[in-house]
């Protein structure tokens, strides 16, 4: 295993280290998603969830997700590590420049990056049709998903009506951190959350 690597090229072994550590989290994404896990452990979600929360492409407005088709989630990142490396891998194996790979792996990770996106909000749009009623979501605990800043919006996922969902919310009392555990209090006339942290941070400065 050691001789297999040490022959290989530096590109090759850059484009196996975004290949082989993206897909495994991304399987294990999938699995944990099939379980209704899957959000509450992707890694690094704080970084990731200021970045995505400043680069939605407007869309038409739904009932869940009205801020339009989410590009830099952190699923969304790890299929463009995957497809990248794949890619990478594939077009030196088959006597592609350096130059042609890497523009090859970047345009490959590009497209698994909308379809990812694109996937995703499809998913959210079927949770919003059937009888689901948001009020249901009063008293139910769920998780942050993106970081909820002191007097601004983010995202948290739950369980309602048995269904896994990722919605809008906000927080009255202070800053919530992705991981961090909610409870649901009241919902807006326009399907916003309005949560609180289950477990008090005594060292934390509540928002106004």
């Amino acid at each position: 295993m050691i001789d297999w690597w040490n022959e290989l090229s530096v590109m090759h072994q850059i484009f196996y280290m975004l290949a082989i550590p993206s897909t495994v989290i991304l399987i294990i994404q999938t699995v944990l998603l099939m379980f209704g896990f899957g959000d509450a452990h992707e890694a690094d979600g704080d970084i990731s969830a200021d970045v995505e929360t400043d680069i939605d492409v407007p869309a038409d407005q739904g009932a869940e997700h009205g801020e339009g088709l989410r590009i830099l989630t952190v699923r969304g990142i790890v299929a463009f590590l995957a497809a990248s490396g794949w890619v990478g891998v594939a077009a030196l194996d088959m006597g592609a420049g350096t130059i042609t790979a890497s523009l090859l792996s970047i345009v490959a990770g590009l497209g698994a990056l909308v379809i990812v996106a694109a996937i995703f909000r499809a998913s959210m749009k079927l949770q919003q049709s059937g009888n689901l009623d948001l009020q249901n979501a009063v008293g139910v605990t769920g998780e942050v998903y993106v970081r909820i800043p002191a007097g601004g919006r983010g995202k948290v996922t739950l369980i309602v009506q048995g269904r896994f969902m990722e919605l809008d919310a906000v927080c009255n009392e202070r800053e919530l951190k992705t991981g961090e555990q909610i409870k649901v209090e009241a919902v807006t006339q326009s399907n916003t959350l309005i949560v609180s942290p289950v477990k008090k941070l005594t060292t934390t400065k509540e928002c106004n």
